[in-house]
């Protein structure tokens, strides 16, 4: 058997037993999906959003949180302006000036990353609990009241994420298939959350346990992707993270390909990091599935993604420029498919594939019941794997050279 041969195999069984897994998951637990805890206590709580030049969108985001339901004197707000050069710091201030549960600080200079100010504005905080919002995300009314039971529950529970969805939904390619994207991952997300394994808790809005944020040092300012970070530092101390799908947070996303590549370019970055600091974690016995299966799963899909486009080159090379090169012929009674030999490899990545394929579209179909009729055909489906997904490897290839070149900047927008 060819060493291609080999690689398919092994890719579509790991693709194929992990669409299986979720699946059986969410069945067994589809009536429990938008359960959450019920709070009886109330924890204080500080909410810390970072700014920084965010003028055209953080009043949005400011009314958002001031308008969250929790009991009266219970809820603080901090405010961190990163030294804006826009006109973020005037309006914050005026804002606050309106509200008293309200503080607005700025850092000594640019810490350059949220991961930065989030630590700053950790100086501020004096309850059990925190949450963080970013600048350009809009909390439901009910979020904390959704997500706070959670602590009261369990005193392992160092972090609950939310739901992110898409605010700017409608209009171009970019933004409708986003859509689809951020439903998906938050799906994705809470299944996993039913074994304990929910390993992103998201910066458009999660809780913390203050306590453990301390204990453990805040966040790596240092990384990317401090909310991602931050969730396996707590998973690999024996913490647990949890996720409220019924806490729906709406954010707004990147409207053109420019700025969603450097979106993700700096997410792989990060990814990339966080792999590499916690990989002495790959099979270690912890007291969650994080040895066995969080780290593993994140590292395989940049792996597969990585090993996915080079065979696709190489089927294009040695397959399509063939067939390709040959359509002059086909006038002349040439069959392209004579030479194509039929044996045990070829129909069991055939039967692997499509086998792969058919599970992926019910899994995608199973998740987009929540969308408008027209956004969740088998057409839009097909589109969002075979060219929305295609999109993906651009920033993950991009990561990498920056990676070998040491270019850890913020890419964002």
């Amino acid at each position: 058997m060819d060493w291609f041969i080999i690689v398919y195999t092994i890719m579509f069984f790991f693709g194929i037993y992990f669409l299986i897994l979720f699946l059986m998951l969410y069945f067994k637990n589809r009536k429990n999906l938008c359960d959450y805890s019920e709070p009886q206590k109330f924890f204080p709580i500080t909410i810390v959003i970072p700014v920084f030049n965010e003028g055209k969108a953080i009043f949005d985001t400011l009314q958002s949180v001031v308008d969250l339901e929790y009991p009266k004197g219970k809820k603080k707000i901090v405010v961190v302006d990163d030294c804006s050069t826009d006109n973020s710091y005037k309006i914050i201030k005026e804002f606050a000036e309106q509200h008293k549960n309200m503080i607005v600080v700025q850092t000594p200079k640019n810490t350059g990353n949220a991961a930065g100010s989030k630590n700053y504005g950790m100086n501020f905080v004096k309850t059990p609990l925190v949450a963080f919002v970013d600048s350009d995300s809009l909390p439901s009314p009910d979020s904390l009241i959704k997500m706070v039971g959670y602590f009261e529950e369990d005193e392992k529970v160092a972090a609950v994420t939310s739901r992110v969805l898409v605010k700017n939904d409608s209009g171009n390619f970019m933004k409708r298939f986003q859509a689809l994207d951020y439903l998906i991952i938050a799906w994705g997300r809470k299944i996993l959350d039913f074994i304990g394994c929910v390993y992103v808790t998201n910066g458009p809005l999660s809780i913390y346990r203050t306590e453990a944020m301390e204990k453990e040092g805040g966040f790596d300012d240092k990384n990317l992707t401090e909310d991602i970070e931050i969730t396996w530092k707590f998973l690999s101390r024996g913490y647990k993270t949890k996720m409220s799908y019924a806490t729906k947070v709406y954010t707004i996303v990147p409207d053109n390909f420019k700025v969603w590549n450097k979106q993700r370019i700096r997410w792989n970055l990060g990814g990339l990091q966080t792999v590499f600091k916690y990989r002495k974690y790959f099979f270690k016995n912890t007291d969650n599935l994080f040895g066995y299966l969080v780290i593993n799963y994140v590292s395989a899909s940049f792996l597969f993604a990585l090993i996915g486009f080079f065979l696709l080159i190489r089927q294009f090379y040695f397959s399509l420029v063939p067939i390709i090169s040959s359509i002059p012929y086909y006038f002349k009674g040439y069959n392209p498919f004579m030479f194509i030999e039929l044996n045990f490899n070829t129909s069991l990545l055939f039967f692997l594939g499509a086998l792969f394929m058919i599970l992926a579209l019910f899994y995608y179909k199973t998740i987009a019941k929540e969308l408008p009729s027209k956004r969740k055909s088998i057409r839009i489906l097909l589109i969002y794997i075979f060219v929305y997904m295609s999109l993906y490897i651009i920033p993950l290839l991009l990561s990498l050279v920056k990676l070998v070149k040491r270019d850890m900047r913020w890419y964002t927008k």
